[in-house]
């Protein structure tokens, strides 16, 4: 059950993923774009929600709140929460498909399911739910 469980949080960080990369290199056509109303570019838009992590008039030298640079950046913008998701979600995922292997070869199996499924489920949000 722990092995199934772990795919399925793995294919969530393929769609985490997913919208990482549609923000950063396809901002202009994505869904989030489109949608400004529902989807703030000041949070959203990496080409300037960047700087929601300094304080406003500190020329970006000054943390907007502690750790807004780092511990606390997913806060800040869209990209870095993504990014955060992404990688807590692999990692919990791993951990739980590795638990519940019983064998090296299954380990190995259910590994090689779970790139699988991250790697479509990162082409369907990327390339078709997305915006184009």
């Amino acid at each position: 059950m722990e092995g199934i469980l772990g795919v399925l949080l793995v294919c969530l960080a393929g769609f985490t993923k997913a919208v990482m990369d549609k923000l950063q290199f396809h901002w202009h056509k994505s869904i989030f774009a489109l949608n400004p109303g529902k989807y703030t570019p000041l949070f959203w838009d990496p080409s300037v929600s960047w700087a929601n992590k300094y304080k406003p008039g500190t020329n970006y030298k000054e943390e907007k709140f502690k750790f807004s640079t780092t511990l606390l950046v997913f806060l800040t913008d869209a990209w870095h929460f993504f990014q955060m998701c992404t990688t807590f979600l692999l990692f919990v995922g791993i951990l739980m498909i590795g638990y519940g292997a019983d064998s090296l070869f299954s380990l190995i199996f259910v590994g090689v399911i779970a790139r699988v499924v991250y790697g479509v489920t990162f082409e369907l949000f990327f390339k078709k739910w997305l915006g184009s």
